[in-house]
């Protein structure tokens, strides 16, 4: 009989309670370091806000930068400004100074000839309305031009007893925007802030006209309304780089003329900006500007600068 074959099998657990031990041991490891793990992973997301924060800082700072370069190149440029205005005022005021001088008694055979034109002294009344062109055409122009105008304000103040500013801020009606923005006459006194601070926020409208010509109808008849004083200069200064829409250039001018007729103390002038825009549509406007200052008895320019000089000697003396 053949003999069966037996094998005797010993079974171990020892491997099973290595990798029992293992697990338990990395899991173990796992819940001890989990509050760490979310400590270092919060801080990355620190880190990376901070890394975000830091240049959205040194992004502000170099346009602080640069409109800090700007902004000193244009009061270096005020300064200059200032300091020509305060030379046109110490000339003013020589003039005015020599208007109030007394005369001596002259020959008798004198005595009997008609007083001189009134018109050649210094007043001690001025009704002043400006009339600016707003558009987004005059973007460039617009903070020179506020400049400009606060120094003829504050000349004015120095030189004359009783001064009135009004303002009239007209844009185009195809903008969708107001197209009228007005500031009624406003004395000086006590009131200088006021003046300054509309002037200086004078801003050109950030939506473009569809047309080359402007409202400037709109801003006359706006500045024609505002009450002035019967014995004062009233004066009008229109400013801007376009004419008026055809259909109206006419009625403009004709509204100048009669603002003006038998008024002696009565002037339209009008200051003419050159713009990118008035260029590239070469100067269109300008020969409006010139017929409108004509009818008005007034002066015409084509510069700012020179407005200053121009206007304070039309108001002042004839």
């Amino acid at each position: 009989m053949k003999r069966r074959n037996r094998t005797v099998s010993i079974f171990t657990l020892s491997a099973l309670d290595v990798l029992a031990m293992s697990t338990g041991v990395f899991v173990l490891l796992l819940v001890m370091l989990m509050p760490y793990y979310r400590k270092s992973f919060d801080a990355n997301a620190q880190l990376q806000e901070v890394r975000v924060a830091a240049a959205e800082t040194i992004a502000k700072v170099e346009t602080l930068q640069r409109n800090a370069t700007l902004y000193r190149g244009e009061a270096e440029a005020a300064e200059a400004e200032a300091a020509r205005m305060m030379e046109a005022a110490a000339v003013m005021e020589q003039k005015a100074a020599v208007s109030r001088r007394p005369v001596p008694d002259p020959a008798p055979e004198l005595k009997q000839l008609p007083a001189g034109n009134p018109r050649n002294q210094v007043i001690g009344q001025i009704d002043m309305i400006f009339v600016i062109d707003t558009t987004s055409s005059m973007r460039p122009a617009i903070r020179e031009l506020a400049y400009s105008l606060r120094g003829i304000v504050r000349i004015l103040q120095r030189l004359v007893p009783s001064v009135r500013i009004g303002v009239v801020a007209y844009k185009d009606r195809d903008t969708g925007l107001a197209p009228v923005t007005v500031m009624p006459l406003t004395t000086t006194d006590g009131q200088m802030r006021r003046i300054t601070s509309f002037m200086e926020n004078m801003s050109a409208s950030p939506v473009g006209s569809r047309t080359l010509e402007e409202d400037l109808h709109l801003g006359m008849d706006a500045a024609l309304m505002m009450p002035v004083r019967p014995r004062a200069r009233q004066a009008i200064i229109v400013i801007g780089d376009a004419a008026a829409h055809r259909e109206y250039q006419g009625e403009v001018v004709t509204r100048a003329r009669n603002f003006v007729r038998g008024k002696k103390l009565r002037s339209v002038s009008a200051l003419w900006i050159t713009t990118p825009t008035s260029l590239e549509h070469g100067q269109r406007g300008r020969d409006f500007f010139q017929k409108l200052a004509k009818a008005g008895d007034g002066t015409f320019n084509d510069h700012t600068g020179s407005m200053i000089e121009s206007v304070l000697l039309s108001v002042l003396v004839d």
